[in-house]
């Protein structure tokens, strides 16, 4: 009998301690009724710790690749071999409140329209303090207008239908480092009903070079998704205000994009709150 949840992680020698504290989220979980694939690059470091954590757990399947696939392709190849009606997306250095996944099942098996849901999440630093939090907007028509300008779901909260995504289609690498904004935008174009549970289940990882991380070819591949499908999503007027934006900031010279990132315009944008930390 199969599993009414299939968890997709792909991870690639990410610190251990990140890692556990994922794990154990995760195999915690009041929802038992999932089955956990975790895709590896070879080289993969905690292999044996990833290992036992399999030979422990019956629910959990290590998904070993031959070769560097990336987390794009790798997703979508614990995506082709799960066997869920529901599939579960989460990175390897965040971690979930237990009800997380009792939560977005119920919703989904309650409300057959809708075919993506996400959540808030608490952002946290390396030594797991709550040093924010970002909300998202909770309906599908304020979820689709948010889109104009930024991520309005979050890919570690999010979860879908095996079906929609199958339809749909799967991550496309060749936008790399935009693959999640690419493939949500797809689900817009193709009608597809999002919505956002109005409570923090994701802790997410902030580290201090995530800019960096992204770089340019991020926000070029940004502008690319949105050059595809916006005109499929929205008016043209809203449409061309957006393609615009993204124009310009994937055009910025790379020191007057670092300070545009880091005013507080970007995080008001995202509905980011900051403060001190709080654990």
């Amino acid at each position: 009998m199969n599993n009414a949840l299939s968890v997709v992680m792909a991870t690639y020698n990410e610190k251990r301690d990140f890692l556990q504290n994922c794990i154990q989220s995760i195999l915690s979980q009041t929802y038992r009724d999932f089955e956990f694939l975790i895709v590896i690059e070879p080289g993969e470091l905690n292999r044996d710790y990833l290992n036992h954590v399999a030979a422990s757990d019956s629910r959990v399947r290590i998904i070993e690749n031959d070769t560097r696939m990336g987390v794009a392709a790798s997703r979508n190849r614990a995506i082709t071999e799960s066997r869920g009606e529901f599939v579960a997306l989460m990175d390897g250095d965040d971690y979930c409140e237990v009800t997380r996944f009792e939560k977005q099942v119920s919703f989904l098996e309650k409300n057959p329209d809708v075919s993506v849901i996400g959540a808030n999440m608490y952002l946290i630093d390396e030594k797991d303090r709550i040093i924010g939090e970002r909300r998202y907007p909770q309906f599908h028509e304020d979820i689709k207008r948010s889109f104009l300008l930024v991520m309005a779901v979050a890919n570690p909260a999010v979860m879908t239908r095996l079906a929609d995504l199958k339809d749909v289609g799967l991550f496309d690498n060749r936008f790399s480092k935009a693959e999640d904004v690419e493939l949500w935008l797809r689900f817009l174009a193709r009608k597809k009903k999002m919505y956002n549970l109005p409570e923090y289940l994701v802790y997410y990882r902030v580290m201090s070079n995530s800019n960096e991380k992204r770089g340019r070819t991020h926000y070029q591949n940004f502008y690319l998704a949105r050059k595809r499908y916006n005109k499929l999503i929205w008016p043209v007027y809203l449409s061309s205000l957006s393609l615009s934006f993204f124009f310009l900031l994937s055009h910025i010279p790379n020191g007057f994009l670092d300070i545009l990132l880091n005013l507080g315009i970007t995080e008001k944008l995202k509905s980011i709150k900051r403060g001190h930390a709080l654990q």
